[in-house]
């Protein structure tokens, strides 16, 4: 490589770990206009286009690379990254292996090797892709953290910190293994150190987005009466719906509180107005802050251990003229009255949200087999696509019986009034789930087998919703063994509420 190649690829480097990927692809693309068979030049080019996320010209790139040199391991590396972020896992894992075979004392595609071989669930092989990687190079420390990762999903979470603690003694800096720590510690119910942890939230490699910078943080709870506090839901609405929670206390120790929430969520939110100002935008604010504070701090400002979790249950409610009406859609039958969710909505492909999506979701067809249970009418309370768009198409073919009444839902306090009017909630890890505690109302929540922190680690209650009760997968991806325990609480359940029924006096 000659001077002026060395000088363009470390300007390169350097606006690429300064996100400025404009001017990398700028100074590539100047560079491939003068020398456009330079294999070099269309590899950085393939890079820069993977972090702007369009995979598809990143391997189209990267191909033309490895096309004028094949002999290059680390384009092979690198298009083994493409093809996974395309979640074509088997072309990924021959280009890591290509990769191994050219550089075999180069630590990278054996770290990304693993990181397919997790994606696929097959853990126990990752280990040991990680463990090679760390071999060759023992101060690794993204594979550390990967390793931690993967023993957190094999349930060794004592292992997986000490890995998570090898990446942060090498890198101090290291902010996911803070995150990924946080995670295990939360899910251990070991919430003083994972409260923490959790802050990483902002700086790990896909951050949450932190606003209101301009005000100042609120980072303790004393002396705060009278102060004015901005609070701001940050992530997900099953995450508001779960954290609300938290206004009551803040305002009681005095705080003067506005709350900004989704306006999908207003509604709901309405018994909160007895302890801040609702508000669905900034825009709308009128009034200047003393502090803010993001509403999943909260826990941390107010010391919450797994035994002061606040119960308060219910802490939202429903609109009782809104049940009424939606009652007339109702069966008029003696059987349990069940509403069912099985999936949460679409999330962007080539994502963690969209990946996370896929594994906390079921088809239509899996949740179908509940319909083997008698004495029960079940209710689709499914919004979002693709499922709701899905559901005329196959309801006829997989549930008949099944009622929909996902029209009847324009926003969380329609569903709150027609959850009331129902016996029983079986939903998949989303935002209903969180709904139906937060009134109180008997949930069952199936869930994934990498489960969120949030239901703790064998958890089959949770100390966030006691009307909850936890159906896990045994092992990654396996609904059927979950709705076969369902089943039988089922079963069980229509039994009791026959009796309840035969045992309730007739009044006049």
């Amino acid at each position: 490589m000659n001077l002026d190649a060395q000088i363009l690829f470390k300007n390169v480097l350097e606006h690429i770990q300064s996100n400025e990927l404009d001017r990398a692809q700028k100074l590539l693309t100047c560079a491939n206009e003068s020398t456009p068979d330079d294999p070099d030049v269309l590899r950085f080019l393939s890079v820069v286009a993977a972090l702007q996320s369009d995979h598809i010209a990143a391997l189209n790139l990267i191909n033309q690379a490895i096309a004028l040199a094949p002999n290059n391991g680390v384009a092979h590396s690198n298009k083994g990254n493409i093809l996974k972020n395309l979640g074509r896992y088997a072309e990924a894992l021959c280009s890591f292996d290509e990769a191994i075979k050219l550089l075999p004392n180069y630590a990278e595609p054996y770290n990304n090797k693993g990181n397919v071989l997790q994606d696929l669930r097959r853990y126990e092989e990752s280990l040991v892709w990680y463990d090679k990687a760390i071999a060759l190079q023992p101060d690794y420390v993204d594979a550390y953290g990967n390793k931690g990762n993967a023993l957190e999903w094999l349930r060794r979470p004592d292992e997986a910190i000490c890995n998570y603690d090898k990446a942060t003694a090498i890198d101090p800096g290291h902010i996911d293994s803070y995150w990924h720590k946080a995670m295990s510690q939360l899910a251990g119910g070991h919430f003083e150190l994972g409260w923490q942890n959790y802050e990483a939230r902002w700086s790990k490699s896909n951050p949450v987005l932190f606003q209101y910078p301009d005000i100042p943080r609120l980072e303790e709870i004393n002396h705060i009466s009278g102060k004015r506090v901005l609070v701001w839901a940050e992530q997900g609405l099953g995450d508001t719906l779960q954290f609300c929670r938290y206004i009551k206390p803040l305002a009681l120790h005095g705080a003067v509180v506005t709350f900004i929430v989704p306006s999908q969520l207003l509604a709901i939110m309405d018994p909160l107005r007895e302890f801040c100002i609702l508000k669905t935008s900034s825009d709308a604010l009128e009034a200047e802050f003393d502090f803010q504070t993001p509403l999943m701090s909260l826990p941390l400002l107010l010391g919450t251990t797994l035994d002061t979790v606040p119960k308060e249950i219910p802490y939202l409610d429903f609109d009782s003229k809104k049940k009424t009406a939606v009652e007339a859609d109702l069966l008029q039958s003696p059987n349990l009255k069940v509403g069912i969710v099985w999936s949460g909505g679409f999330r962007l492909p080539n994502t963690d949200a969209c990946s996370d999506f896929q594994r906390r979701n079921m088809e239509l067809e899996q949740m179908a087999g509940l319909k083997e249970v008698e004495g029960v009418d079940f209710y689709s309370l499914q919004k979002g696509d693709p499922a709701e768009s899905e559901l005329p198409l196959k309801k006829d073919q997989v549930w008949p019986d099944l009622v929909s009444l996902g029209h009847l839902l324009g926003d969380f306090s329609d569903t709150a009034a027609l959850m009331a009017s129902l016996d029983l909630i079986i939903s998949v890890d989303t935002s209903t789930a969180h709904l139906a505690g937060a009134l109180g109302k008997p949930v069952w929540i199936l869930n994934r087998y990498e489960s969120c922190w949030r239901w703790l680690r064998g958890h089959t209650d949770s100390p966030w919703y006691p009307s909850a009760t936890i159906y896990q997968q045994s092992t990654p991806g396996d609904w059927s063994g979950v709705i076969d325990r369902v089943k039988v609480d089922l079963a069980y359940l229509v039994q009791s509420h026959a009796h309840n029924r035969r045992d309730t006096p007739l009044t006049t």
